[in-house]
């Protein structure tokens, strides 16, 4: 593993850890853990519709001897960004980890504010409701998230958020109305980000995507190097 893509997970890492900690706050149903054990980063969540969400990570040759018995008991998906095959573990479907270093930002996009009415933007663009739309909201209300709204006529058409690990950017959650997709608005988003990274004195910016999806598309149009995560899960 690269120490650009060691950096990258163990900010995501940090990112799930307030997530996580603000849903607990919140009452949300199950158990909500983040650890590290061994250089493996790991995240549990026991709600069934939150099951995504519980994966591990870190996986290197020299953490890989640990996997057996950090896995006994539960069923993450396992990540992996290089060559290591998980023993007893089948394919799932693979992620994407996009990771860009912060040399010249782009400019600031005027259309784009910091503003509280994100949550509200971002769960009709997501279209998700139930657990689902509670851990987004706790999500992206703690007071660490950075919260973009781009407006068009007096109106926010799409929302993003982003929070700062040392000198590494998460650039985690994003959406646009779907009235208004397809018009370039995650791209503007991503590009007024970057900046207020840069601003933020941050060397790194991350971002995950479903590989093959539109938004693995802007970062790769934004610069972003463009690492496939091998998914893993017990058969």
């Amino acid at each position: 593993m690269s120490s650009e893509v060691g950096d990258a997970e163990r900010a995501l890492h940090r990112r799930m850890g307030l997530a996580c900690a603000a849903a607990t706050a919140a009452g949300l149903p199950g158990r909500f853990r983040v650890w590290e054990d061994g250089g493996l980063l790991a995240v549990l969540a026991t709600d069934p519709a939150l099951g995504f969400l519980s994966t591990v990570s870190g996986v290197t040759p020299e953490t890989l001897p640990a996997l057996d018995v950090l896995l006994a008991g539960w069923e993450p998906t396992v990540l992996t960004t290089g060559d290591e095959v998980p023993e007893g573990l089948v394919r799932a479907e693979d992620r994407l980890l996009a990771v860009r270093r912060l040399g010249e930002p782009p400019e600031a996009d005027p259309g784009v504010t910091e503003g509280d009415d994100v949550v509200d933007v971002l769960l009709a663009g997501y279209e998700v409701t139930g657990v689902v739309a509670a851990f987004v909201a706790a999500e992206h209300r703690v007071p660490a998230m950075r919260r973009f709204l781009l407006v068009e006529g007096g109106t926010p058409i799409a929302a993003a958020g982003m929070t700062v690990h040392g000198d590494v950017a998460v650039l985690g959650g994003a959406a646009t109305l779907p009235a208004h997709r397809g018009r370039g608005a995650q791209s503007r988003l991503l590009r007024h980000r970057l900046r207020v990274a840069a601003d933020a004195g941050c060397v790194l910016a991350v971002a995950t995507a479903r590989a093959g999806s539109v938004s693995a598309a802007n970062l790769g149009r934004a610069g972003f190097r463009r690492y496939r995560r091998s998914a893993w899960t017990k058969p």
